[in-house]
């Protein structure tokens, strides 16, 4: 027996367990609350020397303190408040950092980070060290406490509400399969990941006080208010240690609530804010193909499946969730990076990896996720990038008109394959004049990849030409218009946004109230998608400039949007 350890520094239970302990004699009531063995505080016991008893010990003492710990919370959990947080971070002078909602200051100097951290770490971007792909427990000091049930009222209410509501609006098109599990993968993710748990929250949180915002009470309105900034500064605090942490094991939800966060930027309308954290995905994105995906928490035959581009067939759910989850996420990642570019003028930040991820046959489909189909995507992924490659040629005095021209009548071959090969049922775009091929189509995804079809025709004649000839593209226009007017199912606007734009900015004078209608009115107009409320004045903007400038072109239309996200 070792020498007697003075008292201040705990019972030998605690020490052992690297724990505070309250020193309470005969017994601490550490060890008792939680049902085990107080080794006490006298001499060192002998089978304390990092011998196989002492582990064996060890591993008793936390099997014991996780059955105690989901016992007591099934049954108390009624009667504690939970976990007390400090919501927001502390300087180094150890005062609170406050939270200014809607300034947009905190997310993006957060992100910032996040950004500047992705270029300078060799190893991949580092991961919150407490986040786990096990279920949470109580023994790692988890946020959600107890069982994987036992969830307070509250956050149990605005969880669902995220699943039932604020999901189904960021993504209106998406409908997993049953062999797919569905969006257990989301569950899964959003119960492992405390920062994508909290997002989420705030998002619910902000929906809901957005839709009852009338009929609450001032001090209501206030209290929600409260517990949306609380959300939001406990994820960005978990977000912050990236730059202090490295864990990958959950890299997946890293990015997925940094995108969440991108979304609640986007979706409160505050400016441009949304893009570092959009941005700081990509980056993720791109350093895990970089690394193989080594670094992203994967099973050895998830990653296999999704290096090799294999279709998922029967597998074991765990590789079934990942491989789900992580091409729910690539696919994302690559449609929000093609939609931010076209408004920004810019080339796709990832387009060189657009011509294997989302190729024709990859197993990565847009339309699971946001309704078009992969061919077109990739096309006006293309056509983005030619913008701004005439726009940087122009600039430098070098502009190459017969290779510029080449380019666009090889983006245009490429779309009209898409139709001619029976990617959209024969639906030939030369052809739109047919009322009995519109007829046909019945398929949402069909529908909307024909829209975005379109879209990809009439874009790729702005940037060529901007406003200019116009007449050659009416047979275009024309059926763009029969199948919006005629087909669409107000159901389906939300996933049309981006096409409706474009379409809209070189509609007809005898077709504009049909957007006026369309931008002012449910569902596209939603108390919480407050950017698209600033739409339909920037396509009003463009129809008075096409009036008053001859030479308007897609590049000075883009001045008016570039901080615009067509979702």
């Amino acid at each position: 027996m070792s020498g007697p350890l003075r008292s201040k520094q705990g019972c030998w239970t605690c020490r052992l367990r690297k724990k505070k302990c309250d020193e309470g004699r005969p017994n601490c009531s550490t060890c008792e609350s939680l049902s085990i063995t107080c080794y006490g505080f006298g001499a060192k016991p002998d089978w304390m020397d990092n011998s196989e008893k002492e582990k064996a010990v060890v591993n008793s003492l936390k099997e014991t303190v996780k059955r105690t710990s989901r016992r007591k919370a099934t049954t108390q959990y009624s009667k504690q408040p939970g976990p007390i947080i400090t919501i927001a971070p502390k300087h180094s002078n150890g005062s609170i950092q406050n939270f200014s909602f809607g300034s947009g200051s905190t997310h993006q100097d957060c992100v910032t980070t996040l950004l500047d951290h992705e270029s300078s770490q060799e190893n991949g971007v580092n991961v919150l060290q407490n986040e786990s792909t096990d279920p949470p427990s109580p023994e790692r000091g988890d946020l959600i406490s107890g069982s994987m049930f036992s969830i307070p009222a509250d956050d149990s209410a605005l969880l669902m509400h995220f699943l039932d509501n604020v999901f189904p609006l960021q993504y209106p098109m998406y409908n997993p399969g049953i062999s797919e599990g569905g969006r257990g993968w989301l569950l899964a993710l959003l119960l492992r990941t405390k920062p994508l748990y909290h997002a989420a929250l705030a998002l619910s949180v902000y929906h809901r006080r957005i839709i009852l915002f009338a009929k609450t009470h001032h001090s209501c309105r206030a209290a929600t208010l409260l517990q949306q900034e609380k959300h939001l500064e406990i994820c960005i605090k978990l977000l912050n240690q990236l730059t202090q942490n490295s864990c990958p094991s959950n890299r997946r939800g890293t990015v997925t609530s940094v995108i969440q966060l991108g979304f609640f930027e986007l979706f409160t309308g505050h400016g441009n804010t949304w893009q570092p954290h959009f941005r700081a995905a990509m980056n993720m994105y791109q350093k895990a193909y970089k690394d193989n995906l080594v670094h992203f928490g994967l099973a050895d035959k998830s990653r296999a499946i999704l290096c090799e581009d294999l279709p998922l067939s029967e597998y074991e759910p765990v590789v079934v969730e990942e491989v789900v989850n992580f091409r729910f996420l690539a696919g994302t990642i690559i449609w929000l990076d093609i939609t931010s570019s076209i408004t920004a003028g810019t080339r796709p930040h990832l387009l060189p990896y657009h011509s294997f991820v989302i190729a024709s046959n990859s197993q990565t489909k847009l339309e699971d996720i946001m309704g078009c189909k992969n061919w077109v995507m990739l096309q006006i992924g293309r056509i983005a990038a030619l913008h701004e490659h005439k726009t940087q040629a122009l600039q430098q005095g070098h502009f190459d008109r017969p290779e510029f021209e080449q380019s666009v009548d090889d983006i245009s071959r490429e779309i009209q394959c898409g139709f001619t090969q029976g990617a959209l049922e024969g639906f030939d775009i030369s052809e739109c004049d047919s009322t009995t091929t519109l007829n046909t189509i019945s398929d949402p995804l069909m529908f909307v990849t024909h829209i975005f079809a379109y879209m990809a025709s009439l874009y790729l004649h702005l940037v060529a030409h901007g406003f200019g000839e116009l007449e050659v593209l009416n047979t275009a226009i024309s059926g763009a218009m029969r199948m919006l007017q005629t087909r669409i199912s107000m159901h389906l606007l939300p996933a049309l946004v981006c096409p409706l734009f474009v379409i809209g900015s070189v509609a007809r004078r005898e077709d504009e109230q049909f957007f006026r209608k369309v931008f002012s009115s449910p569902p596209l107009l939603d108390p919480l998608l407050k950017h698209r409320g600033r739409i339909l004045p920037i396509l009003e903007e463009i129809w008075r400039r096409r009036q008053i400038m001859p030479g308007f072109t897609w590049k000075d239309s883009l001045e008016l949007t570039h901080d615009i996200m067509l979702l």
